[in-house]
């Protein structure tokens, strides 16, 4: 099933794909997000943190394993 995953302030909410649903919410205040596969709303909302997380996770390590590199050939051009 899909659920559509919208924000308000901070606030996640799922709801069910449903348009008429979905158009009353962003009535309401609430932005659009993102449409997630699930078998429920607290497992689409579990996903869209996870989701989420590895956006800020993947640069952070491509980073983290770059930065040696980096500073390993600063230090071989500087001297």
């Amino acid at each position: 099933m899909d659920f559509y995953i919208l924000k308000k302030q901070e606030k996640l909410v799922a709801i069910p794909a449903d348009e008429q649903n979905c158009k009353q919410y962003l009535d309401d205040g609430y932005f659009y997000v993102d449409k997630i596969a699930a078998c429920n709303e607290k497992s689409a909302l579990k996903r869209q943190q996870a989701k989420q997380n590895r956006l800020f996770k993947t640069p952070t390590l491509l980073l983290l394993l770059v930065l040696p590199i980096i500073i390993f050939a600063w230090l071989q051009i500087t001297r």
